[in-house]
């Protein structure tokens, strides 16, 4: 049991090592775990959800505590089924849906009481002072491969940028990335939506074919090099990230099209590709906003991470690809 598990960017991963367990993101997404986790939710609930409870459950043993956050309602559900099917400690923070900071800091609060008691630590600020150092060497590796992916031309391919940060988030801080350069002069896209799954790879690969991901706004992904810590104590954690670029359901959520609108024009991105799991509504519903907030053509691409339809989904990146090239 070296493991914590959590699902959210909102969730420090400064505290999480704290406790002197590994940090886990909880980002599978798997049809075969998806499938199985309809055993104990609904058909219709978020594939990444079914996939992470099923991983849960099959590998509860390595677990010592899950952490969880009340940003999206079906992630919240799988919390719950979590707790009735496991003897596993289960920990909810709520992250609010309004710019609300104090809400925010009194749950981070709270988290810090019960990381203590489980792991019998005190979160003074010496030891919160060596984990923001510890995991700001560790971002530093994975800025350095974000810069060359971001770079004119691409050096690097997100698919290869999502193998090396998979180590990242599954807390694995000594294994040290590698990669492959490879000049890209395909058009360049900004990848948003759903978070991106550790089986999700073959996906950005078959993308990458005809265009070069150069920035995302996705769990899963470069999302957490965005996160800047000034002050390395608590104070600093929880300023830090909440002032994080916002999720999409936070209203109103201009700061997040903002954001987004900046990254898009200082990378050049010449389209989007919009990720999209089945059942993910928060992002459904903002889909023709995001179309006419842009400006830019949108390929959308929904997915309950199976691979019934690669073929069609070839033939459409395959055409946004030479659409993109006419429009260049």
């Amino acid at each position: 049991m070296d493991l914590i598990g959590y699902t959210c960017s909102y969730i420090p991963v400064e505290l999480v090592s704290a406790t002197g367990l590994r940090p886990y993101r909880l980002l599978h997404g798997d049809i075969n775990l998806s499938k199985e986790g309809e055993k104990t939710v609904r058909v219709d609930a978020c594939p990444l959800v079914k996939s992470n409870l099923s991983y849960i459950i099959k590998n509860k043993n390595k677990f010592a505590a899950l952490i969880g956050s009340t940003g999206c309602d079906m992630a919240r559900r799988m919390y719950d089924v979590a707790g009735e099917l496991t003897d596993l400690p289960v920990y909810v923070i709520n992250t609010p849906r309004t710019d609300n900071p104090t809400i925010y800091n009194e749950e981070i609060d709270w988290l810090v009481k019960q990381l203590e008691h489980l792991s019998g630590r005190e979160f003074n600020n010496k030891l919160l002072a060596s984990e923001i150092n510890k995991w700001e060497k560790i971002h530093s590796r994975y800025h350095f491969i974000d810069q060359m992916r971001a770079a004119s031309p691409s050096l690097v391919s997100t698919t290869e940028f999502h193998r090396a940060i998979a180590h990242y988030y599954q807390g694995e801080i000594d294994t040290k990335p590698e990669i492959t350069e490879h000049v890209s002069d395909k058009p360049r896209v900004f990848l948003i939506g759903s978070s991106i799954s550790y089986e999700a790879n073959s996906i950005l690969e078959l993308i990458e074919q005809e265009l070069r991901i150069v920035g995302d706004f996705n769990c899963g992904l470069s999302r957490i090099l965005n996160i800047k810590i000034t002050e390395r104590s608590l104070a600093g954690l929880k300023e830090a990230y909440y002032n994080q670029p916002p999720c999409i359901f936070k209203r109103p959520n201009v700061k997040f099209y903002d954001w987004i609108r900046t990254k898009i024009a200082a990378l050049d991105c010449v389209g989007i590709v919009a990720w999209t799991l089945d059942y993910c509504d928060i992002y459904e519903f903002e889909l023709s906003t995001i179309e006419k907030s842009f400006n830019l053509p949108v390929l959308r691409i929904r997915s309950d991470f199976s691979y019934q339809n690669l073929s069609q989904l070839r033939t459409r990146i395959a055409a946004f690809g030479e659409m993109l090239c006419s429009r260049i």
